[in-house]
């Protein structure tokens, strides 16, 4: 019997509480995750990395290479370069002031026809300098309406834009060319 009196009894519950809710805080990851695979289940991921290059910092040279392991890999960018005055489109330079963005067909209206057709192997690139906020959010609006895949990149405003089509011959660029500028 003085064995019984001098064990001491060892209380838990401190210690269920931590593991409850551990195991609530796993059961709100798992139905996070969950749901995110049941909303995306191609597993289709849209980022705005640039194909095959990497911008080093300081200077307009790109370094070749694979895609990226986390880039976009099923979709070809078209690039919009945002000014608070003017956008530039991406193959071939294309400069359209804000005032032309009123008048139909416009070469951003010509590039979203194009893109529309093509939603399954392009999407857009908006590269949103400091001021152009209001512009940039017209242009988001566009380009949803039309249900094309948008990504965007904030660009300092000196820094340029080196655009190289990855995988792309020439002449398919100068068509689409031709098509985003009309005859």
């Amino acid at each position: 019997m003085a064995q019984k009196a001098a064990q001491a009894k060892v209380d838990l519950s401190a210690f269920m509480a931590v593991l409850i809710m551990t195991i609530g805080a796993l059961v709100i990851l798992l139905v996070a995750n969950t749901l995110i695979i049941i909303s995306n289940p191609e597993q289709t991921v849209i980022t705005s990395v640039i194909r095959s290059g990497i911008w080093v910092d300081g200077g307009t040279e790109t370094e070749g290479g694979e895609p990226f392991p986390f880039g976009n890999i099923h979709k070809e960018p078209a690039y919009v370069d945002v000014y608070p005055d003017r956008i530039i489109i991406y193959p071939g330079g294309i400069v359209v002031p804000i005032r032309d963005l009123e008048r139909p067909q416009n070469s951003f209206e010509r590039l979203l026809d194009y893109l529309s057709e093509n939603k399954d192997e392009e999407y857009v690139v908006l590269l949103i300098r400091p001021g152009s906020v209001p512009v940039f959010r017209h242009l988001q609006r566009a380009i949803e309406d039309r249900g094309i895949d948008l990504g965007w990149e904030l660009f300092e405003a000196g820094r340029p834009v080196d655009y190289e089509r990855a995988r792309r011959d020439r002449e398919e660029m100068e068509q689409m060319g031709t098509i985003i500028r009309g005859p």
